[in-house]
């Protein structure tokens, strides 16, 4: 979401941003208009509720690191599961709900062409992230989340964009291969 809200940031305030980097950014799809169902505040509510380092984690193998999972990851999954743990639980499953609606109902892609300082999307080719699409029938759930071609796509939509592809990587390349993502993330802010 980082990306999605980075992009938002540099089209309302474009004379304050010098160059923009999106790595994996959610918002390359306009996930409702290709057919997931809207989940209405309460029901977003109710299911972050039930969040979980098992549920994190299994979301996380099967989207972001494509199922190749290792054990270093868990600290990561740790670290956000912890928020749903103990005193205040509530709040961060409402104010998660509320960031999911933003995500769904709110996609950048459709101004992508107004973003108007050098852009570099890092892309990781094996993230298959779409927010909402446990909610899509199978056939729609099929055409989510395709990054590579998500990325193309943002890249020729955005003036003065330059793609950077990891097609062997998932959604977070700086947890997985840091040792390839850093040079590329220098070059970018070069």
């Amino acid at each position: 979401m980082g990306g999605m809200l980075a992009a938002r940031y540099t089209l309302l305030f474009p004379q304050t941003v010098e160059r923009l980097v999106l790595v994996n950014p959610i918002g390359l799809e306009d996930w409702q208009a290709k057919g997931v169902p809207y989940a209405t505040l309460d029901a977003a509510y109710a299911s972050e509720l039930k969040t979980s380092f098992a549920s994190l984690k299994a979301y996380q193998q099967r989207f972001y690191y494509n199922g190749d999972w290792k054990p270093e990851y868990d600290r990561w999954v740790s670290m956000l599961a912890g928020m749903y743990a103990g005193e205040g639980k509530e709040i961060v499953a409402w104010n998660q709900a509320q960031t999911s609606d933003m995500v769904f109902t709110q996609p950048v892609i459709h101004e992508f062409g107004k973003i108007s300082v050098p852009t570099t999307l890092i892309i990781g080719g094996k993230d298959r992230t779409a927010p909402g699409g446990n909610r899509a029938g199978a056939e729609v759930a099929k055409t989510l989340g395709q990054y590579p071609t998500l990325g193309r796509a943002a890249a020729a939509a955005i003036p003065n964009a330059t793609l950077v592809e990891f097609p062997e990587l998932g959604h977070s390349p700086q947890v997985e291969a840091p040792g390839e993502f850093h040079p590329a993330l220098l070059e970018a802010i070069k």
